[in-house]
């Protein structure tokens, strides 16, 4: 079957440098929906999930257009599942699964606290569970809508987040048919034994179960605040286990590459087969991250007093063209401009007057030309 756009990689970014995969981004959908309004269109979604903000933004792209059929490949989940709601048919291939679950957020404390700043980590988190269950009951709204269940039953099916084949899928009502496709089929089948190691078993950032909480995604003019703190906080997550161990030669590659980016000393892995972190290590890394997070802090802090200050020299420039500018008119109308003589003074001395008065704007264009 052709699809016309496909949905694929981390929901609300473009580029996705865990996996090395294309992303999807609101934008992106919104952009292709605009292109073909009044066309009933195939698109196909396998994708681990990501931004629940973006993923409520494209279901609402898709609503809104009417005519999108969607179709549901591999192994997909999180906000991946909810903004396909939003379609007017929604199949999926023999052999997919898809995972509907409670939305998370990231949670990492390295500190020593008293009682006082406990209680502050503690009111953080109670008002994080309360903005969390408000995000569960919207995106169970958009399954009870599809699937015209009660709002708790979908909210219990999340909360066992249990991944479902087709056929639960369609005895849910989240779907409204199964497709065969034999060699989909068995390409998602060979793929699925890497998706749920790189998800479960390595402490990566879970893509099965990473549906982050509304937060601002990075623009397209670079990255935010709001990026770097996911990206610090995302690379703490592979080592927040100090027993953490992993026995893909994929991920030992990844865990030399940031070791050796983050300059920790004593990580010696003794063979390709596995490798472990140990909690001093893990202490180094964190201060290792928030040192990083802290000099791309003060490099954007230099970006911007240095584009302050060529924004004043380019206004400096434009304002010694405007001051050059008349006086060359001055000139050119002095030299037009009859000399009048003064009683009692030789004709010559208007010679030397304007002679004079050239010479003066010629230093006076010296000072200022460099501008």
């Amino acid at each position: 079957m052709k699809y016309q756009f496909i949905i694929s990689g981390v929901i609300g970014q473009e580029y996705d440098w865990w996996s090395g995969q294309r992303g999807t981004t609101t934008k992106m959908v919104r952009d292709f929906l605009d292109k073909h309004p009044d066309e009933e269109v195939d698109i196909a979604v396998s994708s681990p999930g990501g931004a629940v903000d973006q993923g409520l933004e494209i279901y609402d792209a898709i609503a809104q257009h009417g005519k999108v059929n969607a179709h549901i490949i591999g192994m997909t989940a999180s906000a991946a599942t909810f903004l396909c709601m939003g379609a007017k048919h929604i199949d999926m291939v023999d052999g997919s699964l898809m995972l509907i679950h409670n939305c998370s957020n990231m949670v990492f404390e390295w500190d020593s606290v008293n009682k006082e700043q406990l209680d502050q980590i503690i009111a953080k988190y109670q008002k994080m569970r309360k903005d969390l269950d408000t995000v569960d009951k919207v995106i169970a709204s958009l399954y009870a809508k599809k699937t015209g269940k009660k709002l708790e039953e979908c909210m219990e099916k999340m909360t066992t987040a249990m991944w479902l084949t087709p056929q639960d899928c369609l005895d849910f009502g989240l779907i409204d048919s199964i497709r065969k496709d034999d060699e989909l089929t068995k390409n998602v089948i060979n793929n699925r034994q890497t998706y749920i190691n790189l998800s479960k078993e390595y402490g990566l950032p879970s893509f099965a179960a990473a549906a982050a909480s509304p937060a601002s995604p990075a623009t397209e003019e670079g990255p935010t605040s709001s990026l770097i703190q996911k990206t610090v906080e995302a690379v703490r997550s592979m080592f927040h286990n100090k027993s953490a161990q992993t026995t893909d030669k994929q991920m030992i590659k990844i865990f030399k590459n940031v070791m050796d980016l983050l300059k920790v000393d004593g990580f010696n892995p003794a063979n390709d087969d596995s490798v472990s972190v140990t909690q001093d290590q893990m202490k180094t890394i964190d201060d290792r991250l928030g040192e990083q997070a802290a000099k791309i802090a003060d490099l954007q802090k230099s970006f911007d007093d240095q584009k302050a200050q060529l924004e004043k020299a380019n206004a400096d420039l434009t304002k010694a063209q405007d001051d050059l500018k008349k006086a060359n008119e001055t000139i050119e109308n002095l030299k037009k401009a009859p000399g009048e003589e003064s009683p009692g003074m030789p004709a010559t001395n208007n010679a030397n007057n304007e002679d004079n008065f050239l010479d003066e704007c010629k230093k006076q264009y010296e000072l200022i030309k460099d501008l």
